[in-house]
């Protein structure tokens, strides 16, 4: 059997780098370059395309994904971009091993690597995806990549559940939700609304029980995750 290996010699390894703003790919592209990989720009989605994106279809390309994963915006558009090509894709971010990463598995993502990976690593895995993405040293360790994705896929489960409650809200049970989480007291929110503060707690009260969460805390967690914070918030369910 004919060895798979290649000599990088041999042929003409190219990457895509796509990260939010345009700063981060141009300093990514120049280390890359720095080490002996050519690279362009993939267009981040909402984002006009660069004169440099263009590159020859023969090449062998990887792509290369920078980003925090720090709220569904941002993974969002990252599963846009992973879909986009059907090329192996790295992804290099600071987000926290756990369900940000089980997403970006679950777009396509090939490997997921920590922001403190050194360049020289991100460069080999590069080109390692480039000329033999199922090449056996990419593989991660499989029961850790599942347990993300499965943490991703629950949160992706909570966050529908809660969407559902919270659309039996009433309008009035949405402000005392909103002015909760904008960090307002019982007593300032019932003078706000003119009302008692007996009239606020029975109505955080059918909050909780609407959003299925025992605690006023958790109900205000909840909101936050609606409306797209931190991933983490996401996680408190109760």
């Amino acid at each position: 059997m004919a060895s798979t290996h290649h000599d990088e010699q041999d042929v003409q390894v190219h990457a895509v780098v796509a990260a939010e703003q345009s700063l981060i790919v141009e300093a990514v592209c120049t280390a890359l370059g720095s080490s002996g990989l050519e690279s362009d720009r993939e267009p981040w989605p909402g984002v006009l395309p660069s004169p440099r994106g263009h590159h020859a279809e023969a090449r062998h390309t990887a792509g290369l994904l920078v980003c925090d994963l720090k709220d569904w915006r941002q993974i969002r558009a990252s599963g846009l971009v992973l879909r986009r090509r059907s090329i192996p894709w790295a992804v290099l971010t600071s987000a926290v091993p756990g369900p940000a990463w089980g997403a970006v598995y679950d777009h396509g993502a090939r490997v997921v690597l920590s922001a403190q990976t050194p360049l020289d690593q991100v460069v080999r895995t590069l080109t390692t995806l480039a000329l033999n993405p199922t090449a056996s040293e990419l593989d991660e360790d499989p029961e850790q990549r599942q347990r993300f994705q499965t943490q991703w896929r629950h949160l992706c489960e909570r966050r529908a559940e809660l969407s559902s409650r919270a659309r039996a809200l009433t309008p009035r049970e949405r402000e005392v939700l909103m002015l909760l989480y904008e960090g307002a007291m019982i007593t300032e929110i019932a003078a706000l609304l003119q009302v008692s503060p007996s009239t606020v707690r029975s109505q955080v009260k059918a909050v909780r029980q609407k959003l299925g969460v025992t605690s006023q805390l958790a109900a205000v967690a909840a909101y936050g995750s609606l409306i797209e914070p931190d991933l983490g918030r996401a996680l408190v369910t109760s």
